[in-house]
């Protein structure tokens, strides 16, 4: 596929590739996309003082417009505050890039990504870090499996998923528990390996039942899929 010269401009850049340590509370990081999706943006944002930006780091997972749509962004939010930052939409950067209309979902991306790092950030600024949710039902069904099957608790484990978000486990917790990361709620104890912590802030757990059947439904609004996705069509 034929990109724009604008395009590979910032692609041969690169200049803002690596990251910060996640658990500084003035490091806001947000992931967007899916692995089978094809386009994966990691996006860390370092603050400073009246909540400016004054550096910006990424990792991509992704096709040539994925890596330049995050090279410019991170290049112009150095200096901006978390309002300007919030204002920028993802045409700026796709008409900056001269995007294809096949290849604009990367800058609607990369628009994700920057509010999601943001998000991430005032929560840890407000000590109101992302946990898992589990609703009413959820965990007294959760409460009821646990018991009858003797185990620990509950493992979470993520799946590669698609284009619509990413995909999630719960199974039993067979072991100890003791090499990955365990967070009690609801009286539950929930298990997960400790790499995939920035996919596991903001989930989501609840039980549903109806005609069709019952079962545990397990979302994240922090992380969304491509809409409209056509990357893995057209690389």
């Amino acid at each position: 596929m034929k990109y724009s010269a604008r395009t590979m401009e910032y692609y041969e850049k690169m200049k803002n590739i690596g990251d910060f340590d996640e658990n500084l509370k003035n490091v806001g990081t947000g992931i967007v996309g899916s692995p089978l999706c094809g386009d994966v943006m990691k996006l860390q944002l370092l603050f400073g003082e009246n909540n400016i930006i004054t550096d910006a780091k990424y990792k991509v997972f992704g096709c040539v417009s994925a890596i330049a749509s995050m090279e410019l962004a991170t290049t112009l939010l150095k200096g901006m505050s978390v309002e300007k930052a919030l204002e920028m939409e993802n045409e700026n950067i796709a008409d900056s890039l001269e995007l294809s209309d096949i290849k604009r979902h990367c800058s609607v991306l990369a628009k994700e990504a920057i509010e999601a790092a943001i998000k991430d950030y005032l929560a840890k600024k407000n000590n109101k870090p992302h946990t898992i949710t589990v609703t009413e039902n959820a965990a007294q069904k959760l409460k009821e499996l646990v018991r009858e099957h003797g185990g620990v608790g509950i493992l979470i484990s993520v799946l590669s998923g698609g284009c619509s978000g990413i995909d999630y486990s719960l199974s039993y917790e067979e072991g100890d528990g003791s090499k990955k990361t365990k967070i009690e709620v609801a009286g539950i104890s929930f298990f997960y390996d400790p790499e995939i912590e920035l996919l596991i802030k903001g989930i989501s757990i609840d039980f549903t039942e109806n005609n069709f059947g019952h079962g545990f439904v397990v979302t994240n609004k922090n992380h969304k899929g491509c809409e409209n996705c056509t990357c893995g069509r057209n690389r």
